[in-house]
């Protein structure tokens, strides 16, 4: 069962380092394309924000080996969401020095509320995935 954790955490580990490369990649693309169906919709940025940094709470929630115990979902959202903040906002520095990129603070804020809301949804699923005796300490 160990070994098993461990392959998992290191999996999950890779799978939210790539994903994190991905971000950064797109990030670090100078004047992105205008795509003509949602360019006109006014801060749908923000959407693909909330998209990419949800999408990294919930990988990153998994990569994070947790205390065995007391399941505790929000605190463990937290951490990851202010590792997230940490990551969006270096980000959003880096995107400074982009061509035709620029900083935003709504950009950061959106990134750490997704990041929390992404961890949430995957410690949700893994604390009513367990068995109940897991949960409550019975057996």
């Amino acid at each position: 069962m160990l070994l098993k954790t461990a392959m998992t955490v290191r999996r999950a580990r890779l799978l939210a380092a790539a994903w994190a490369l991905f971000m950064l990649a797109l990030t670090s693309w100078p004047s992105p394309p205008d795509v003509p169906v949602v360019s006109h919709i006014p801060n749908f940025d923000k959407v693909v924000h909330a998209f990419l940094y949800g999408v990294l709470g919930f990988l990153g929630s998994f990569a994070v080996r947790w205390p065995p115990g007391r399941s505790r979902p929000f605190l463990r959202a937290l951490f990851i969401a202010g590792a997230i903040s940490i990551w969006g906002t270096l980000d959003e520095i880096h995107q400074a020095w982009i061509p035709g990129r620029s900083m935003e603070l709504g950009d950061a804020l959106t990134d750490t509320v997704a990041g929390f809301v992404g961890a949430v949804v995957a410690l949700r699923g893994v604390r009513t995935s367990e068995p109940r005796w897991a949960v409550s300490g019975e057996r």
